[in-house]
C-alpha cells in the first residue's frame, strides 16, 4: 500500500507542473492498466501499474478540484462541546489551549499563546491529532472493557469504540490529522475485533491514499504532511528502536517510549518546520514527554466534563483541568524561557528536500533488514 501512495501522491505534485490533456491522461491510464494485466506474470507488470498510479495520481486535482484544506467543520457537537468547555469559567490562558486540545477550537489560540509550544516543538498537542485520538481509543476501550462479559459483548465493545472515536473527531471539526488518526485507530479497533494482524504502515498509507481521494490537494496542507510524517517516523523509527531499547521495567520503558516519540517525530518534522516557519525547535526533546503525560490528564478531563456537563462534577472539575494547564503552560514557558530552545534557521526547498531523501535512504537500508528478521 505504500507504494500505492507514494506512486499516486508522485502524480500529485507532477499535475502541479506538468499540464497533460485529460483525454491523453485516461487514455495512458487505460494502456498502462492493460498492459499489467497482459504482463501479470512477468516483472515488467509492476512497471505498467507504477505508470497507471502515476497517472491516476495526475488526474486527480482535475477530478477533484479543491481546496487545500477548509477551515474545522462547524458543526451542532462541535458547538456543543466548545459552549461547555466555556461553561467552565476557566482563566482566559487555559480555557484557550483547553479549547485547542480537546474539542480543536482554536478561535482563542492567539499567536502569543502559540509562541512558547512552536518555539519548543510541542505545538502538536495543541492540535488535535494522532495523540488525542489515541487518548480517546485507549480511554473508550477501558470503559468499555466490561461488555466484553456479555455474549457476543467484543462485537458491541468494538463497535461503539469506533463510535466513540468517529464522534471525537466530528467534534473536533475532522481536521485532516484528525481524520487520518480516527482511520488508523478504526484500523485497529476492526484488528482487535477479528483477531488479524495489524500492518500499521500500510494502515498509514492507506488512510493518506483515501485522503487523497477525498481531496488532493490534501498532500500540499502543511498540517497533513507533519501529521503523516510524524507518525511514519513513528512506525518506522520508533517502534523498531523501542524494541531493541526495551527493559524489564514497565516504568522505564514508557519513559523511553515518550521519549522516542518525542525524538523521532522531531527528527521527521524538523526540515519541515524549518522551511515552513524559519525554526528549529531543540527543546522539543526533552520538553515533550511531560508536556504529553500533562496532555493526557487535560484531554481526559475534558472529555469527562464535554460528555457529562453535570454542575456538581465542574466543581472538582475545573479546578484539576486549571491545574493541570497551568502546569502545561509553565512547563511549556520553562523550556522557551532557554536560550537554546530553538534556533532561527530557515531551509530552503532544495535543501528540505535533499534531507528527506536522506532519511527515506536510509530508513530503506536499515529497516528493511529488520523487516525480514520478523
Amino acid at each position: 500500500m505504500a507504494w500505492v501512495l507514494l506512486f499516486t501522491a508522485g502524480g500529485v505534485i507532477l499535475s502541479r507542473h506538468v499540464v497533460l490533456p485529460t483525454g491523453f491522461l485516461a487514455g495512458g491510464f487505460l494502456l498502462a492498466v492493460l498492459m499489467a494485466f497482459a504482463t501479470l506474470r512477468h516483472r515488467t507488470a509492476e512497471w505498467y501499474i507504477a505508470a497507471a498510479l502515476l497517472l491516476f495520481g495526475m488526474q486527480l486535482p482535475l477530478l477533484r478540484p479543491q481546496p487545500a484544506y477548509a477551515p474545522i467543520q462547524t458543526n451542532a457537537l462541535h458547538e456543543a462541546a466548545a459552549e461547555r468547555m466555556r461553561r467552565l469559567g476557566l482563566s482566559a490562558e487555559t480555557e484557550a489551549i483547553a479549547l485547542a486540545m480537546a474539542v480543536g477550537d482554536r478561535t482563542e489560540l492567539t499567536a502569543d499563546r502559540r509562541a512558547p509550544y512552536n518555539r519548543t516543538g510541542t505545538a502538536h498537542v495543541l492540535a488535535v491529532s494522532g495523540l488525542h485520538v489515541g487518548m480517546v481509543f485507549l480511554y473508550a476501550n477501558a470503559l468499555l472493557c466490561w461488555l466484553t462479559l456479555l455474549h457476543r459483548g467484543h462485537l458491541l465493545r468494538n463497535l461503539l469504540a469506533i463510535l466513540l472515536i468517529w464522534l471525537f473527531a466530528v467534534t473536533a471539526g475532522l481536521s485532516p490529522g484528525t481524520v487520518r488518526a480516527a482511520m488508523m485507530f478504526t484500523a485497529l479497533q476492526l484488528a482487535l475485533a477479528t483477531t488479524s494482524n495489524y500492518t500499521s504502515v500500510n494502515v498509514l498509507a492507506a488512510a493518506a491514499f483515501c485522503m487523497l481521494l477525498w481531496r488532493p490537494s490534501y498532500l500540499f496542507h502543511l498540517g497533513f504532511q507533519m501529521s503523516f510524517l510524524s507518525v511514519a517516523a513513528i512506525l518506522l523509527w520508533g517502534l523498531p528502536l523501542y524494541r531493541r531499547l526495551r527493559t524489564r521495567w514497565r516504568l522505564l520503558n514508557g519513559a523511553l517510549g515518550m521519549i522516542l516519540v518525542g525524538l523521532v517525530a522531531s527528527i521527521a518534522t524538523t526540515p519541515l518546520v524549518s522551511h515552513a516557519f524559519g525554526t528549529i525547535p531543540l527543546a522539543g526533546i526533552v520538553a515533550n514527554p511531560p508536556v504529553i503525560l500533562l496532555a493526557y490528564g487535560v484531554v481526559g478531563v475534558s472529555l469527562l466534563w464535554v460528555v457529562i456537563p453535570w454542575p456538581p462534577l465542574g466543581i472538582v472539575i475545573r479546578p484539576l483541568l486549571e491545574t493541570l494547564l497551568s502546569l502545561q503552560n509553565g512547563v511549556v514557558s520553562a523550556f522557551a524561557a532557554l536560550p537554546f530552545a530553538a534556533i532561527q534557521y530557515r531551509m530552503t526547498t532544495a535543501q528540505m528536500i535533499v534531507v528527506y531523501l536522506f532519511f527515506a535512504i536510509f530508513t530503506l537500508i536499515v529497516w528493511h533488514p529488520w523487516r525480514k528478521k520478523r
